[in-house]
């Protein structure tokens, strides 16, 4: 009985700390308001309230919060945070906290099931989905009802990412301009 009451013990920390949002330094300067993505080369900058987050090779000249790799294939998403790397597997996610903005990070199955990310910004105040792979464009308009609640799509297309905002179905697809911002700030549901 003692070692079933033990595993259980083990378990719930386990679950717990799963659980606990991992908190990075926030800067003492004030926080903009607001975010912006851009498109540059393969990968993407976006900047949120203090966030840098680096999606695939994107190399900005501040280092980045958080760097992102997509998957690759079948493999799953990769997220590294200063010297610690972690995959983050189809269901799984990731709470981090900076300053007072919260970010959570999602790994979805995609399209064709390969993971895509999910990025939710603050309490749901923008997301960003990323699919790891190139989507036909007849399919964009099905990327709002594959991923409800996101608010714009970092698509990969011709070998680099491209800005796609979601919900509205006349939007078109924009940043192959590599290093024009795309701003956005919070929206309320």
């Amino acid at each position: 009985m003692d070692k079933m009451v033990l595993a259980a013990l083990v378990w719930w920390a386990c679950l717990a700390a799963q659980a606990a949002p991992l908190r990075l330094q926030a800067s003492k300067d004030p926080v903009a308001p607001g975010g912006s993505v851009t498109a540059s080369a393969q990968g993407a900058l976006i900047r949120y309230r203090g966030w840098l987050l680096a999606v695939d090779i994107a190399a900005p000249a501040a280092r980045p919060d958080v760097l992102l790799r997509s998957a690759d294939g079948r493999q799953a998403p990769q997220l590294q945070i200063g010297a610690t790397e972690r995959a983050l597997p189809a269901w799984s996610a990731i709470e981090l906290v900076k300053g007072r903005t919260h970010l959570r990070i999602t790994a979805l199955p995609g399209p064709d099931e390969v993971p895509a990310l999910l990025l939710d910004f603050g309490d749901a105040d923008y997301r960003i989905v990323i699919p790891a792979a190139a989507i036909a464009r007849p399919a964009y308009r099905l990327l709002a009802q594959r991923f409800p609640g996101a608010d714009l799509a970092l698509l990969l297309q011709d070998g680099r990412r491209v800005m796609l905002p979601l919900g509205n179905p006349r939007a078109q697809v924009f940043g192959a301009q590599q290093g024009v911002p795309y701003r956005f700030s919070k929206i309320k549901r």
